[in-house]
């Protein structure tokens, strides 16, 4: 009889182990949430307060960087809007209008392009670090800004790079002092 006991007690903690685990992987996989997509948006708020449009391959463009009267404004390498990350390659026309006391602005590794009339509007900054190893400056990037008395310090660069660079910001009327720094 013990024996009988045995195998039927067996029987039902193999039975309920089996039911529990089916259970639980259904309430598992029901519960999941799926993570958002990235998606095309134009002048959305990012979770930093930057407006910026984005892409559905997950990069974004920063339109304008909230009003700000600090010294120093760094542009953040990703952004991330409605629950999505996105990685901020491009600065858009006059992405830096409301930074009207920051003199030094910081551009991450991620920034590809540098769109039109950029710093329009930024007529305090000074000094610009650029952290990308390849960009591209629109003709138009420092249109309406006195740019003699500026620096663009640039780290990441080879010896090629840096001077298609400077070629490409000459293209852009700067007149100021381009610098590498190590990073």
């Amino acid at each position: 009889m013990n024996k009988l006991i045995k195998k039927v007690l067996v029987g039902i903690t193999a039975a309920t182990m089996m039911f529990g685990s089916v259970c639980t992987a259904y309430a598992a996989t029901d519960s999941a949430t799926v993570a958002p997509a990235p998606e095309k948006q134009t002048n959305v708020k990012a979770d930093n307060g930057a407006k910026v449009s984005t892409t559905a391959n997950g990069t974004a463009t920063v339109k304008a960087l909230p009003k700000t009267t600090k010294k120093s404004v760094t542009v953040a390498s990703k952004v991330v809007v409605d629950g999505v990350s996105y990685k901020v390659t491009v600065i858009g026309a006059k992405a830096f209008a409301n930074a009207t006391k920051a003199t030094t602005v910081t551009l991450p590794a991620s920034i590809k392009t540098i769109g039109a009339q950029a710093f329009t509007g930024a007529k305090s900054v000074k000094t610009i670090v650029i952290k990308s190893a390849s960009v591209k400056v629109d003709k138009t990037a420092f249109k309406g800004v006195d740019t003699k008395k500026m620096t663009i310090k640039v780290s990441g660069m080879s010896a090629k790079q840096l001077k298609a660079f400077k070629a490409q910001l000459k293209k852009a009327g700067f007149k100021g002092t381009v610098k590498k720094v190590s990073k």
